[in-house]
């Protein structure tokens, strides 16, 4: 496999990330392959081994390679599709502060609960309830933290993005979902408990079956407080 070289007017390390996601999505590199030397790879893109290296710490960050001292970087064998997506990708590179991605995620689902309120159809409700009742039956019989509670979440978060009707929101919000994984969700729900997040889901569920945007709004710090101590393993420089 080898790469094109970097010209003058594209962003260095923006450019390596590029051809060397595009390899891996398009097969020419498969999972648990080697890819190229630090060395082979300056002389392919034409850059310097800064650039090298901070295009590999990146990916690496990410969870698409895997540096293994003295054999050389290989894709992960657990890479995703979802990896590629433009969007999520973009997101991951973009973040620039610790708190940006808890600020997107709060407002967010803040507007995706009031898009909600006004498209969401009488047929619809019952699928809410039936999933809110689910998770207090796992609560009330006395469950602790489990993989269990962290499937409710991303089931209710992906149920409000169906009853947006809108295929746009829903595809940004899916992004949104590629940024918070099942391992993050799981530590939010450790450290506000489980009560905290049900209390989230009732709420939302009355305010939407009440039309009531005002109770929405009144409850965006309690939303905020469950995601305002997120802190990802590392905050990546802007490509």
């Amino acid at each position: 496999m080898s790469f094109n070289r970097v010209t003058n007017d594209t962003t260095i390390v923006g450019e390596v990330l590029k051809q060397i996601t595009g390899a891996i999505s398009q097969g020419a590199i498969r999972p648990g392959e080697k890819i190229p030397t630090e060395l082979e790879l300056m002389a392919q893109f034409g850059v310097g081994r800064n650039s090298v290296r901070e295009a590999v710490k990146m990916l690496s960050a990410l969870g698409v390679l895997e540096v293994k001292r003295g054999s050389g970087t290989f894709v992960t064998r657990e890479v995703t599709s979802a990896v590629f997506n433009p969007l999520i990708f973009s997101l991951s590179m973009d973040r620039k502060t610790a708190n940006d991605l808890s600020e997107l995620r709060i407002m967010f689902e803040m507007m995706v609960t009031l898009l909600v309120i006004d498209k969401i159809t009488e047929k619809d409700i019952p699928s809410l309830e039936q999933l809110l009742a689910q998770e207090q039956e796992l609560y009330a019989q006395g469950k602790t933290i489990c993989d269990d509670f962290v499937e409710f979440d991303l089931a209710f978060y992906s149920m409000m993005l169906q009853f947006t009707y809108n295929p746009l929101i829903q595809r940004i919000g899916r992004a949104i979902m590629e940024l918070f994984p099942p391992d993050i969700r799981k530590s939010r729900l450790q450290e506000n408990g489980l009560e905290c997040f049900l209390n989230n889901h009732r709420s939302v569920v009355e305010a939407i079956k009440g039309k009531d945007k005002l109770k929405v709004l009144s409850g965006l710090p309690g939303m905020a407080s469950l995601w305002k101590n997120y802190r990802p393993k590392e905050t990546m420089p802007v490509v």
